[in-house]
């Protein structure tokens, strides 16, 4: 297994158990997000060679490194909004970060896509739901407009209906801060303060024939992109494909 390497990067990973709400998190069932920490934190060493840190609240331990904040929102929406905000107010954002769902592997180098812009993804192909927040590139020499713009977020996030709330209240918030929504950088009175990626450039959906060859092939193929995404009820076979693709890192012969 590569070791780490050194690098003044981070990738930071948010958690805390919630009793599902959402229709999608209801489909999916039982999943050990715990697992899947660890399955991230091995393909980010191997990648990158960094650390990953799961960023939580001070009732929740997981193994591994991680930052407890005194988180106060209940909502699982919000309360990723919250946490990002808590670490990036915090003295631990003190280099530069990378913030990864869980539900995510690692198979390339980040670091190319890391700039001096805060940079999140986005679908073009979607309008009604463009912003992908699974992952996040924040610069430390942003600090004080990230806060500012995450407080902002959980303010109007706040304001959601019902629905939105059980489900999409962590991403609106960044859709309405950063309209009208183009690919590149986004301008508030005359500087950049943001930079908007296209998912597709960097990520990668985990999809039914990669499921297939996990049990027809002898050969799993590894993603064209630096990151594979097991979103909805595909996280079920997050495991498996790890195994198939990662496994011998995280327990060397």
């Amino acid at each position: 297994m590569t070791g780490p390497r050194p690098a003044a990067i981070r990738v930071v990973t948010p958690y805390r158990p919630f009793v599902p709400e959402s229709e999608a998190h209801q489909q999916l069932g039982p999943f050990d997000w715990v697992g899947a920490i660890e399955m991230l934190r091995v393909s980010v060493t191997e990648a990158m060679g960094c650390e990953t840190v799961t960023i939580t609240d001070v009732d929740t331990t997981v193994p591994g490194p991680m930052r407890q904040y005194d988180t106060r929102e209940r909502r699982l929406m919000l309360w990723i909004l919250e946490v990002a905000l808590c670490y990036l107010r915090s003295p631990a954002f003190a280099v530069n970060t990378i913030m990864l769902s869980p539900d995510l592997l690692v198979f390339g180098d980040l670091r190319p896509w890391m700039t001096d812009q805060f940079t999140i993804l986005m679908r073009s192909r979607y309008p009604t739901h463009p912003i992908l927040n699974a992952v996040q590139f924040w610069p430390v020499q942003q600090k004080t407009r990230l806060i500012d713009f995450y407080e902002r977020a959980l303010v109007l996030g706040r304001t959601l209906d019902e629905a939105q709330l059980r489900w999409g209240a962590d991403t609106e918030p960044l859709r309405q801060l950063l309209a009208p929504l183009t690919p590149g950088l986004v301008w508030r009175g005359g500087e950049p303060v943001a930079r908007l990626l296209e998912a597709d450039e960097i990520l990668q959906a985990f999809t039914s024939r990669m499921a297939t060859d996990l049990t027809e092939s002898d050969h799993v193929a590894r993603p064209a992109r630096a990151i594979l995404d097991f979103r909805y009820v595909r996280k079920r076979y997050m495991r498996a494909y790890f195994e198939r693709t990662l496994g011998a890192l995280a327990w060397p012969a």
